[in-house]
C-alpha cells in the first residue's frame, strides 16, 4: 500500500511527511517519560545522523512549529539556500562585540600590550569615522574613501590601522564569523620616503661622548646601543638572564619577551661586561630588573645629547630616539667591517633587508672598501700610468729623431714627418670605423700596401719609413699604437 502524502506544513506525533523540493525527512515531536516539556527527533534528506534536540515548550502546537522551523532552515542550509545558523548571528552582532574578542584572544596569545591598545584604539576609530555598524557594512571603497581624506596621518600609520582591521576580519573567517575580507584586495602605501621622519645612528665619536657624560643613565645607554635590545626587552631585562662570570660573557633573552617570541644569546662585549658587574655589586638583590626604575623617555634622551654637546637632529634631518640605539648598533657593526650574517643575527633580524634599512648610510665603510678592492688588482693595471692603453702595444713614437744603433748611422725615422703622415691615415681610418679595436703592430711591407690607397701621403712614406731599409737598419716592426685597425681595412 504506498505511503498516505500528508500536508509538510503540518507536524504530528509521529510523522513521515515529503519536505520541499521532493526531499524526505523524518521527523518525531514527543514527551519522554516523566517530562512536562517536548523533544523533537528528526533526520535530514534520510541522512544517517538522528538529530534529538528540546523545544523548551509544553504546548504541543509551539512545539511543532518550532520543530517545523527548525527543521526547514537546516534543509535550507543543506541545500546551501540560507547561511548557516552561526553565520547569521554574527552577521547581526555589532563590529565591537567581534573586537572584545579578538582583543581577548590577543591578549591569550601574549601579544605586546602596545599592539592590543593600537588594535582596539585604531579599529574602533576607523568604524566610527566610516560608520560601520555592523560587518555588512564594511567595504574597501569607503576605507579608500576615507584614507585619501587623511593628510595628518603617516603613510605607515594608514598601513596599521589597514593591518589592524584585515587582521580582525581574518580571524572572523577563520572563526567561521563571516564569509570573507572585505579589505584583502586593498594594497599599502608605499611607505619609502614618505615617513615624517627617519632615525639616525650616533657615530663612534658621538657614543663615546655620550658614555663619557651618560651619567646615571650611561649604563642604559650602554646596554641598548651594545645589545640591539628593543625598548620592551630592555624593561623585562632581570639580572637573572645576565651571564658575567663566565670567560665569555652573554645575554640571554627569555622567548617571552621578544617580539618574534623566540629566545636568544647575544655576546656583550667586555667593557659592559664589566660595567654591569659593578652596578651589580652595588645591589643587594639580584633577581629582580636590571632597570627596575624605567627607561629614559625621548625628551630625556634629548636633554642628555644636548649635555654631551650631540645634536638631536642632524644635517639631513635624521633625528634620535631610544630606539635609534638600536639602530646605532647595526651601524657600529657595520663600520667594524662585520660579515651581514653576523649583523643579521646580532640583530635577530629575518632578512639581511631589514637589518639594512637599521644601518646608517654614513657609518658603512666604502672607502675601506675600495681600499680594499685596489690592493687586489694586478699589478699589472699600474702599467695605465705610463701613457700606454695596452702592456703589448710598444713604446711611444718619440718626438725626437733617434739615431740608429745598427751601425748604419743616420736618421730611423724622420719622426716629425711620420706623425703627419700617421694622422692623415688615422683620421680617415677613425671618420670611416667610428671606434678602436685592440692595438696591433704592422710591418713596413704590410703598411706600404695600405698606404698606396691615399696618394697624398704615398711619396711621404717612401721619404720616410722605407728609407729606413737602406740606412742600415733591419726591416723590423715599426709599431704605431694610434692606427687600431688591420691593414687590410685602410683600403676603404
Amino acid at each position: 500500500m504506498p505511503p498516505q502524502r500528508l500536508n509538510p506544513n503540518r507536524v504530528c506525533c509521529p510523522i513521515s511527511a515529503r519536505a520541499y523540493q521532493g526531499r524526505t525527512m523524518h521527523m518525531r515531536v514527543f514527551k519522554q517519560k516523566g517530562s512536562r516539556v517536548y523533544r523533537a527527533r528528526y533526520r535530514l534528506n534520510n541522512g544517517p545522523r538522528i538529530y534529538d534536540v528540546p523545544l523548551h515548550t509544553h504546548i504541543k502546537e509551539v512545539a511543532e512549529a518550532k520543530a517545523r522551523l527548525m527543521v526547514e532552515e537546516q534543509e535550507k542550509e543543506l541545500l546551501g539556500l540560507l547561511q548557516p545558523r552561526k553565520l547569521r548571528e554574527a552577521a547581526e552582532q555589532p563590529i565591537s562585540g567581534h573586537l572584545t574578542a579578538f582583543v581577548a584572544q590577543q591578549k591569550e596569545l601574549n601579544r605586546s600590550e602596545d599592539h592590543v591598545r593600537h588594535t582596539y584604539e585604531r579599529v574602533t576609530a576607523l568604524c566610527a569615522a566610516c560608520r560601520w555598524q555592523r560587518l555588512r557594512d564594511v567595504s574597501a571603497e569607503r576605507f579608500l574613501k576615507w584614507r585619501s581624506q587623511q593628510t595628518a596621518l603617516s603613510a605607515h600609520t594608514l598601513n596599521d590601522y589597514l593591518g589592524h582591521t584585515a587582521a580582525l576580519f581574518n580571524w572572523l573567517v577563520r572563526n567561521e564569523r563571516f564569509t570573507h575580507n572585505p579589505l584583502k584586495s586593498v594594497m599599502k602605501l608605499p611607505t619609502e620616503g614618505a615617513q615624517t621622519f627617519k632615525r639616525r645612528a650616533l657615530s663612534r665619536d658621538e657614543f663615546g661622548r655620550l658614555m663619557e657624560n651618560g651619567g646615571k643613565r650611561r649604563l642604559v645607554y650602554f646596554v641598548a646601543a651594545c645589545t640591539g635590545l628593543r625598548r620592551g626587552e630592555l624593561k623585562q631585562l632581570r639580572w637573572g638572564d645576565l651571564d658575567l662570570d663566565s670567560p665569555t660573557p652573554s645575554l640571554r633573552l627569555r622567548p617571552e619577551t621578544t617580539k618574534n617570541k623566540k629566545g636568544g644569546t647575544i655576546p656583550l662585549v667586555p667593557a659592559l661586561a664589566d660595567l654591569l658587574r659593578a652596578e651589580r655589586v652595588k645591589l643587594a638583590d639580584t633577581a629582580g630588573q636590571v632597570f627596575p626604575r624605567g627607561l629614559p623617555s625621548v625628551g630625556t634622551l634629548a636633554n642628555d645629547l644636548k649635555a654631551c654637546g650631540i645634536p638631536f637632529e642632524d644635517e639631513r634631518g635624521y633625528r634620535m630616539d631610544f630606539h635609534a640605539l638600536r639602530h646605532t648598533f647595526a651601524s657600529l657593526l657595520a663600520e667594524a667591517d662585520v660579515s651581514d650574517l653576523v649583523r643579521r643575527k646580532l640583530a635577530r633580524h629575518a632578512s639581511l633587508k631589514m637589518t639594512d634599512r637599521y644601518t646608517d648610510e654614513k657609518s658603512i665603510p666604502l672607502a675601506n672598501g675600495i681600499a680594499k678592492l685596489a690592493a687586489t688588482l694586478p699589478s699589472s693595471i699600474a702599467s695605465l700610468n705610463s701613457g700606454n692603453s695596452c702592456p703589448k702595444e710598444g713604446n711611444t713614437v718619440p718626438d725626437q729623431p733617434e739615431k740608429s744603433t745598427e751601425g748604419g748611422g743616420g736618421n730611423v725615422l724622420a719622426c716629425s714627418t711620420l706623425s703627419i703622415a700617421v694622422h692623415v691615415l688615422d683620421t680617415q681610418v677613425q671618420s670611416a670605423r667610428g671606434g678602436h679595436r685592440t692595438p696591433k703592430a704592422f710591418r713596413p711591407a704590410d703598411f706600404e700596401s695600405a698606404a698606396s690607397a691615399n696618394s697624398a701621403t704615398r711619396a711621404l712614406w717612401k721619404e720616410t719609413v722605407m728609407g729606413s731599409r737602406n740606412c742600415g737598419g733591419k726591416p723590423g716592426i715599426v709599431p704605431f699604437p694610434w692606427c687600431r685597425v688591420a691593414p687590410a681595412r685602410l683600403h676603404r
